[in-house]
């Protein structure tokens, strides 16, 4: 899980996360913020990328609090082809955590794979790095062959952070199915 600050969550003032006085700007305020779920819902479901952020932000800290916060996984799932890099962050950071969370968050995040082998293709190292992150965090096993070419791919990638995230990879398929040792060798 990375840190909240990497994502743009973490920009608030120190002294409002802490409860000493007020922020005039940042996002300290998704932390304090008690907002339904339905409107989440519509920030992600909405056009402007802006309100998307602002939904994402909102999961990240509720996720952040210890919310356990699945149901949004269908919803999050959607945001997959944002243009947006900052939006597109979180909503890997969040297929990471729930890819397995339980059946149906199995089945939704096989329907992204197509996503994900696009992102693999971009002219974005950071995006094809994030891709294979979230392609090799999904535990599920029909899709092993999948991930396999994905890594090999991004292995010979011209990107250093490409490669180290196909490097990081490895042992992930490995705990998945040990029988791929020898492919993951290759």
């Amino acid at each position: 899980f990375e840190s909240l600050s990497n994502i743009g969550l973490g920009s608030g003032n120190m002294s409002s996360m802490i409860g000493i006085g007020a922020v005039s700007g940042g996002d300290a305020h998704f932390f304090e913020d008690a907002t339904t779920p339905a409107k989440v819902r519509q920030y992600l479901d909405s056009q402007k990328e802006g309100d998307k952020l602002k939904g994402m932000k909102l999961l990240l800290a509720m996720l952040s609090k210890g919310r356990d916060i699945p149901e949004f996984f269908p919803d999050v799932v959607k945001n997959v082809v944002v243009k947006s890099i900052e939006v597109k962050k979180m909503v890997y950071i969040y297929l990471v955590h729930y890819a397995d969370f339980d059946q149906s968050c199995r089945e939704i995040a096989l329907l992204s794979i197509n996503s994900f082998q696009k992102d693999l293709a971009g002219s974005n190292p950071l995006i094809r790095g994030l891709a294979l992150r979230v392609m090799t965090s999904i535990r599920v096993g029909d899709i092993i062959q999948i991930q396999l070419l994905a890594i090999r791919k991004c292995a010979g990638d011209s990107s250093p952070y490409v490669r180290k995230c196909a490097a990081n990879a490895l042992p992930k398929i490995f705990s998945m199915d040990r029988d791929q040792l020898e492919s993951l060798q290759q």
